[in-house]
């Protein structure tokens, strides 16, 4: 990994997923960024009635900063096809329909 350089290729990707992750996150109601990603984590505030809905839909993040901060994280295996899934998922969970 380190010879062939793939592991900076797969830094890189999962950074530039957070990143659209973050960009997208801005424009829903309801979400705030808790700062700007550096990596390839997103520090976001969900409201409490989303996130539960997001977990009961298999998606896994965490509680991390505050009552109702989290941290979602993008790999090296995040495809833009995850994202627009999730996205929905919680547009969908924002608007109370999942």
């Amino acid at each position: 990994m380190l010879e062939s350089g793939a592991w900076l290729r797969h830094a890189a990707h999962a950074n530039t997923q957070a990143q659209k992750l973050a960009a997208a996150l801005r424009l829903l109601p309801g979400v705030t960024l808790l700062g700007e990603p550096q990596v390839n984590a997103v520090f976001a505030q969900l409201p409490p009635a989303a996130a539960s809905a997001l977990h009961a839909q298999g998606w896994h993040f965490y509680p991390f900063i505050g009552e109702h901060g989290y941290r979602l994280m993008c790999s090296w295996a995040t495809t833009d096809a995850d994202l627009t899934r999730f996205l929905s998922d919680l547009n969908s969970a924002l608007n109370g329909t999942l």
